[in-house]
C-alpha cells in the first residue's frame, strides 16, 4: 500500500487529478458542454509537464530514481494519448498546448545563460502561473471538446456586465490564486532548494512570503465583492470558504512539515472545491 501511495506522489498522477478538479471548478459556469477529451488531453498534458520537470534531466543523466520504470511507461502513455486528442482537436489547441510545454521547457532546462526559468528570482511562481492560465483558460476557449457559453451561475448582474472583461477578471483571480497554492510548496522546499534558486521565502523570509500569499487571498476575495457583493448563494458561500482555505493553508505551512501536508491537504483543495460544487 505505501508502494502504490508513494508511486501515487512521485509520478505526478496527484498533480493531473487536482489539477482537473481545479480546470473543472473554474469552467463549471464557463461553458455549456464540456467532453470528456478535453478532461483527457488537460491530465494527460499535466502529467506529461510534471514529469518533465520533475525527471527530463535525470532521465539524459541516465541517473537512476524511485519508479523510474513506471514513470516512463505512465508518461510515454499519456503522451501517445495527448497526441491522438490533439490530432482531433483544432490548430488554437495545439498551439496553446505548444505555449505551455515551451513553458515546461524553460523551466525545466538551462536554456538561457545556462539556466532555467526556475533560477530566476520570482520568475518560477509567474511561470507555473502562466502555464495554468493557457491550460486552464486559453485551451478551452476554441477547443473542439467544448462548447462556451459564459454565465455567471446566479441570479446577479455584475458591475461589469461584457462578458469578455468577466472571463479576463476571472483569469486574473485564477492567476493570483495559483499563485497563492504555490507559496505552501515554496515554504515546503525551502529544506530542498540550493540557497542559489532565490525563491521568495529565501529573499523575504517564511513569514513576509506567508503574508504575501494571504494578501494575494484577500485580493481575490475583493474583486469578487466589488463585482457582485456579499450575495448567500452557495456558489460564492462555497468560492469564500476555499479562499480561506488557501489562506489557512499557507498561514500553517512550514518546511519542517511532513511532505504529505503539501501533497495531499494543499494540493486536494481543488478537489474539496469541485466536491462541494456538485454536493451543494
Amino acid at each position: 500500500m505505501k508502494s502504490i501511495l508513494d508511486f501515487y506522489i512521485r509520478s505526478s498522477l496527484h498533480v493531473a487529478v487536482c489539477f482537473v478538479a481545479l480546470f473543472v471548478v473554474f469552467n463549471y459556469w464557463n461553458f455549456n458542454t464540456i467532453d470528456v477529451s478535453i478532461i483527457g488531453l488537460i491530465f494527460c498534458g499535466v502529467l506529461i509537464g510534471y514529469n518533465l520537470i520533475k525527471y527530463a534531466i535525470l532521465v539524459l543523466k541516465k541517473e537512476s530514481f524511485r519508479f523510474k520504470n513506471r514513470i516512463l511507461i505512465l508518461t510515454s502513455l499519456a503522451s501517445l494519448i495527448a497526441i491522438y486528442l490533439l490530432i482531433n482537436d483544432n490548430l488554437w489547441t495545439v498551439l496553446m498546448v505548444l505555449l505551455a510545454f515551451s513553458y515546461s521547457l524553460l523551466y525545466a532546462f538551462p536554456l538561457f545563460k545556462h539556466r532555467n526559468w526556475r533560477q530566476i528570482p520570482i520568475i518560477k511562481l509567474i511561470t507555473v502561473a502562466v502555464s495554468w492560465i493557457i491550460l486552464i483558460c486559453l485551451i478551452p476557449l476554441k477547443s473542439s471538446y467544448v462548447d462556451f457559453a459564459y454565465a455567471y451561475g446566479c441570479d446577479v448582474t455584475p458591475v461589469i456586465d461584457s462578458v469578455f472583461y468577466l472571463y479576463i477578471i476571472d483569469m486574473f483571480q485564477l492567476f493570483i490564486l495559483i499563485i497563492a497554492l504555490c507559496i505552501p510548496f515554496e515554504i515546503r522546499d525551502l529544506k530542498y532548494d540550493a540557497v542559489s534558486l532565490k525563491t521568495l521565502p529565501q529573499l523575504i523570509g517564511v513569514l513576509n512570503t506567508k503574508i504575501i500569499g494571504i494578501s494575494i487571498c484577500v485580493i481575490y476575495i475583493v474583486i469578487e465583492y466589488v463585482q457582485f457583493g456579499f450575495l448567500i448563494d452557495h456558489e460564492f458561500l462555497i468560492n469564500y470558504f476555499i479562499v480561506v482555505l488557501v489562506a489557512t493553508a499557507i498561514w500553517f505551512s512550514d518546511k519542517f512539515k511532513s511532505d504529505y501536508y503539501a501533497s495531499f491537504f494543499v494540493e486536494a483543495i481543488p478537489i474539496l472545491w469541485l466536491g462541494l460544487y456538485y454536493l451543494l
